[in-house]
Order: C-alpha cells, then sequence, then structure tokens
C-alpha cells in the first residue's frame, strides 16, 4: 500500500450550507450500487470535513461546503453517478471545476467536483457521462492549498435556491462510503475558537458591510478571535481586545502577514518579550539571520517572526 502523506487541504465554497434529507436511489441504478466513489480506493485520505471551521487561509470560508480528499496531482476522478455536465471549466474560488447533474427520489442532485485539473479537457457542458466515469484529474487550482478534490453535494439545484448536504452520509447511503475507501481520515474536531490576524490596518465594523460604523480601527498583525462558522457573505465575525463587530475575509487570516524580510546585522542580538531592554531575551540572533518584520516600526523598535517565535527587536540592527 502507498503512503500517503496527511495534508490538510481546502477550497473556497460559496453559499449557504443546510443539511437537507438524504435520498436512496438514483435513476438509473439501484440504491446499493446508484453510487461509486470519485477517486480509486486507498489513493485518498479524509482531510478537510463538511461543517463551520476556522478559515485555513486568508479568504477561505468559515462553513466548508463539501468535503475535501487529499490526494496525488493528476489522481483520476470518476463521476460518482450518471448525469448531465452542467459546467466545466474555470469558476472563482474552485479555480476549475466539475459539476454534473443526476435524477434522485425526491429531485435533481448535483455533484460538483472542485480544484480540478482542466475542468473541461474530459468532458463539455451539456454532455452525459456514465456512472464511474473519467471526468477530470485531482489538482489544486483556484483556492487551494495542496492537491485534492473537493466534493460537494447540492440538492435542488446548484447554488441559488439549492441546499447542500453533508457528502459522507449521503455516498454511505448510496452504497459508496467514502470513509470505507480512504486511507486515512483526520479526526473530525470543530474547534471551539479560531484565531486570526490581520492583513492590514482595516476598519472592524459594527455589521457585514461598508454600510456598517466603524466600531474601531485594527493596524496589521493583531490577533482576533472568532467562532467557527461566524459568517456573512464573504465578511467575518470576530472578536479583537474584546471588541466584536465584521470584518471582510481578505483581510482576515490565521496566520502573520509579513511586511518584507530583513536581516540581522550583529551577533548577539536579543528577541525581546516587549520593546524595550527590560523586555524578557526570547531568543539570540546571530548576524545574517533572516526575521519576517510583522509590525511596522515604532520608537527604535521593531516586531518580528522568527524561529517559531514573536517578539521585538532593536531596528537600527536589522538591514534589508
Amino acid at each position: 500500500m502507498r503512503t500517503l502523506r496527511r495534508i490538510i487541504t481546502t477550497g473556497v465554497t460559496m453559499g449557504i450550507a443546510t443539511t437537507v434529507a438524504l435520498t436512496t436511489s438514483l435513476a438509473g441504478a439501484g440504491a446499493a450500487t446508484a453510487a461509486v466513489r470519485p477517486l480509486p480506493d486507498k489513493s485518498y485520505g479524509l482531510s478537510s470535513y463538511y461543517g463551520p471551521r476556522c478559515m485555513p487561509i486568508r479568504s477561505a470560508s468559515t462553513y466548508h461546503l463539501g468535503q475535501d480528499m487529499s490526494a496525488k496531482k493528476g489522481t483520476p476522478i470518476k463521476s460518482v453517478a450518471p448525469g448531465t455536465v452542467i459546467k466545466a471549466g474555470s469558476t472563482p474560488g474552485f479555480g476549475q471545476v466539475v459539476v454534473v447533474r443526476s435524477n434522485a427520489n425526491g429531485g435533481k442532485v448535483f455533484a460538483v467536483y472542485g480544484h480540478v485539473i482542466d475542468g473541461d479537457k474530459y468532458v463539455k457542458a451539456g454532455k452525459y457521462v456514465k456512472r464511474g466515469q473519467r471526468i477530470a484529474d485531482v489538482g489544486s487550482s483556484g483556492t487551494s492549498t495542496a492537491p485534492h478534490l473537493h466534493l460537494e453535494i447540492w440538492k435542488g439545484a446548484y447554488k441559488g435556491s439549492g441546499t447542500t448536504t453533508d457528502p459522507l452520509p449521503w455516498m454511505k447511503n448510496h452504497g459508496a462510503s467514502l470513509t470505507a475507501g480512504a486511507a486515512w481520515a483526520n479526526k473530525r474536531v470543530v474547534p471551539s475558537s479560531c484565531t486570526y490576524y490581520t492583513t492590514t490596518r482595516v476598519n472592524l465594523r459594527s455589521g457585514p458591510g461598508t454600510n456598517y460604523r466603524v466600531v474601531r480601527e485594527v493596524r496589521v498583525n493583531r490577533v482576533m478571535t472568532a467562532k467557527p462558522g461566524a459568517s456573512s457573505g464573504v465578511w467575518r465575525k470576530v472578536t479583537r481586545d474584546g471588541t466584536t463587530g465584521w470584518m471582510h475575509a481578505d483581510y482576515v487570516s490565521p496566520g502573520l502577514t509579513s511586511l518584507g524580510t530583513r536581516y540581522v546585522e550583529v551577533n548577539g542580538l536579543r528577541l525581546r518579550s516587549k520593546p524595550s531592554t527590560s523586555g524578557t531575551a526570547l531568543d539570540t540572533l546571530n548576524k545574517g539571520k533572516a526575521v519576517k518584520k510583522i509590525w511596522p516600526t515604532s520608537n527604535g523598535w521593531v516586531k518580528v517572526y522568527v524561529n517559531g517565535k514573536q517578539g521585538f527587536v532593536a531596528a537600527k540592527y536589522l538591514r534589508y
């Protein structure tokens, strides 16, 4: 068996997630054989799950509308059910996508295959595909952290009036358990809180839109907290120093934003806990060491990130 490296992957999905009742059969097949797994058995791992989450990367959603299946780039993707391709090609967020419409008890079902390589390489919009037919290859197009298949299941319509459901129970109910075919699976846990950082100097507003009043201004790389799933469209509900408000997703990141790389000019430079020589020494940096600037220089001190630590150094001992 090939050993797969566990990578948490993600994609950006748009829309409001609503859990709906599962169907029991698809047109042209019995319930036990109605669907097939989209990737070869043991070629993938279950990485990021359906439901509320912390943003994995800047601008990502806080509610994951699909199931991420981490796999090697180029792994063939099969249609989970017979149906008609309604979209194949580029789209915001996913980069490249294939969407297949199938008939099921209770109405139409739409299977979405996101972040693929060349969505229109094997299929075109309007073409009929068989269950198990190759429709794309695993890629990492669009807003993605690593090669994976992002699988969504929509009921009634794709976006708009449609509703999403968790692909794991849906696929299992149709005789094609994704868990059974996985080589590994990350633990499914929804964190109690999320930690984010501002990507620039930005306004925190009283509501999800620029028409709402400014509650306060927040400088770059300031830490904020939020609850998983706390969002409205492209706006994120966050808390900074006890003040809760709304911020556009483009200015919210789970990691620090570099303001540029600087290099230490002397040996024995202390990384301190606060912008003062009285601050606790967190590390000792030697000449030539690269540091990531994360706060603008103030009163001769600059906050940096180095060796997995945040701290302050005297700006005069750094160079470009």
